[in-house]
């Protein structure tokens, strides 16, 4: 009776941990969409939803990343007025369960692998941005556009990269699951018992 008491206890902790975390990354998106909408710089909108959201996929699953980035993308469409709707939701529906999936099994998670993945997905939606956000209805004129506004706002994506990175880390590290955090701690202690033994 007592075991089932404490794992139920458990099990309820662990859902308080999910939606809390789910909640502040929620409220980030807002606060990102908020200031994409009224920059405090003028003229310089970094995308900082970009980060996010491939900060977000690097610590969560497939499903739920791609979710998360398609709302990004949904609030980039409304900050930015783009002619296509949905156009940035697409994009990052697609690039964020890559990267989760990326992250679970191929990469280290770090914030060297965050920035260069983020700069990826940056240069790959900026290149698609002057496409078809720009050079089909601007002509050669979109080449203006594309220094005065695509550059600076994809380059504030890739720079602001690793603080966001640090952010989504801190919040996975506080409020992840007790389960998830003995199974990394047991993976990392593994790895370093591993390279112990090829070093001896």
């Amino acid at each position: 009776m007592k075991r089932s008491l404490g794992s139920r206890s458990r099990s309820r902790r662990a859902m308080l941990r999910v939606v809390l975390r789910w909640s502040i990354y929620a409220a980030i998106m807002v606060l990102f969409y908020l200031f994409s909408s009224n920059p405090l710089i003028r003229g310089f909108c970094p995308l900082l939803l970009i980060p996010l959201a491939t900060a977000v996929a690097m610590h969560e699953g497939d499903l739920a990343s791609g979710i998360f980035g398609m709302f990004c993308g949904l609030l980039m469409d409304m900050a930015n007025g783009t002619s296509l709707v949905g156009f940035y939701a697409l994009w990052l529906l697609f690039a964020c369960p890559a990267i989760s999936l990326f992250s679970r099994f191929l990469i280290k998670v770090n914030f060297v692998s965050h920035f260069v993945i983020n700069a990826g997905v940056s240069l790959l939606i900026a290149v698609l941005d002057m496409l078809f956000l720009h050079w089909v209805w601007e002509g050669t004129q979109s080449v203006v556009s594309f220094v005065r506004v695509v550059l600076p706002a994809y380059f504030g994506a890739v720079l602001f990269s690793v603080p966001i990175y640090f952010l989504i880390s801190l919040i996975v590290s506080k409020l992840r699951p007790d389960e998830h955090r003995k199974l990394e701690a047991s993976a990392q202690h593994s790895e370093s018992d591993e390279d112990g033994k090829n070093i001896g």
